[in-house]
């Protein structure tokens, strides 16, 4: 027998019967459908909506994070522009001191011409030596003063070109000072953000206030509700319908692919299995120790003319397992490992629990698919 004749199909059931339409319906157009009211919990629980919490504190979060972007581009800009004003100021004496060496260089290339013809003797290769004795005697100390005139010229020439030297170094550190400043920012605005007046200049953004209410008034719910869980004083209908409420779960139906058992859930004498697609929704169903065959498999429940069947699922031809849509889930294959070893443990541990109410039809089909599928995943 093959592989694809062993993964067949093993149970079958009928399904529902589609309600006619009625002439007069068919003739009118459809109503919108609108969703029910929610019913008043029977502890008088409120159950909260988790997700218009989530949408709200992720409006409060995406806020938060568009306003300390601002805050750390404008102090990033400050910065810059501090530093683009001092390179601007850097960059003017740079090009004075240019103007300031040539006009020393122009004085000195005179006085040495001049010291030169008046006493070639004492000049040579462009280099002025100091006049001798009887030079200057005769000339009553003027070659000696036309000589100094010669060297105070040439360091008022190397003072300016030391003093553009260190302008040009001064810029060039300007790189290194704004490098600095800038990594020192992201700890300086962290540091400022614990200020009250940092807090209030976020809140002073339109719709800011409002949000951070709702968000305070949130996680004091959670707070107060996970106080209560730890005390004991949740009741079990209250914990499940809420639980159920946060993973958005509703009670598993055929047709339905791609679902795996990824929990079972306790609630005083309740129990229940945990159930989820690849398109990561959540389902339930009352627990039935029939489906530990189930425990390392994916199924698909799908329609035949007017009934269900199920089987495995598969991907890419092969059995998909437990582990393979962990790690679908999770993006970390040890973590889905492991995890699907607890599952199955769950699985195994020995419950007495209520038995299953309402339809069965689905459950019945799954514990059929459950003989089978136990053979290839060696539960």
């Amino acid at each position: 027998m093959s592989a694809d004749e062993d993964v067949a199909p093993v149970s079958e059931a009928p399904a529902p019967p589609e309600p006619e339409a009625s002439p007069a319906a068919a003739a009118s157009p459809a109503p919108q459908a609108t969703a029910p009211a929610a019913p008043p919990h029977p502890g008088g629980a409120v159950i909260p909506d988790f997700a218009e919490d989530a949408r709200t504190i992720a409006a409060f979060e995406t806020a938060r994070e568009r306003f300390e972007r601002a805050e750390s581009q404008s102090a990033e800009d400050v910065i810059r522009l501090d530093f683009k004003r001092r390179r601007e100021a850097l960059q003017v004496e740079v090009a004075t001191s240019e103007a300031l060496i040539v006009e020393r260089e122009t004085k000195w290339q005179t006085a040495l011409q001049t010291y030169g013809k008046r006493y070639p003797k004492s000049f040579e290769k462009g280099k002025a030596r100091k006049p001798g004795f009887l030079a200057n005697l005769f000339s009553f100390g003027g070659a000696n003063k036309m000589y100094q005139a010669t060297l105070d010229a040439s360091a008022d020439l190397n003072e300016a070109r030391s003093l553009r030297r260190r302008k040009e170094h001064e810029d060039e550190e300007l790189d290194n000072l704004q490098r600095r400043a800038l990594s020192k920012l992201e700890e300086t605005l962290k540091d400022h953000a614990k200020k009250n007046e940092h807090q209030e200049k976020f809140l002073s953004r339109p719709g800011n206030a409002a949000l951070a209410k709702k968000v305070q008034e949130i996680r004091a719910e959670r707070a107060a509700y996970a106080a209560r869980l730890e005390a004991g004083k949740v009741p079990a209908l209250e914990h499940r319908d809420r639980q159920f409420a946060q993973l958005n779960a509703v009670p598993l139906e055929a047709p339905c692919a791609g679902i795996a058992i990824v929990g079972v859930e306790t609630y005083g004498d309740l129990c229940y299995l945990i159930f989820r697609d690849r398109e990561r929704n959540h389902f339930y169903r009352p627990f039935d120790p029939r489906l530990e065959g189930l425990s390392d498999s994916v199924f698909d429940v799908y329609r035949i003319a007017d009934r269900f069947e199920a089987k495995l699922h598969r991907r890419e031809g092969k059995p998909m397992n437990l582990a393979d849509h962990l790690t679908e889930y999770l993006r970390d294959d040890e973590r889905a490992k492991s995890d699907a070893r607890r599952i199955r443990a769950q699985l195994r541990e020995p419950r007495n629990a209520k038995p299953a109410e309402g339809d069965k039809t689905l459950m019945d089909l799954l514990a059929e698919l459950a003989k089978t599928a136990s053979r290839f995943s060696g539960t």
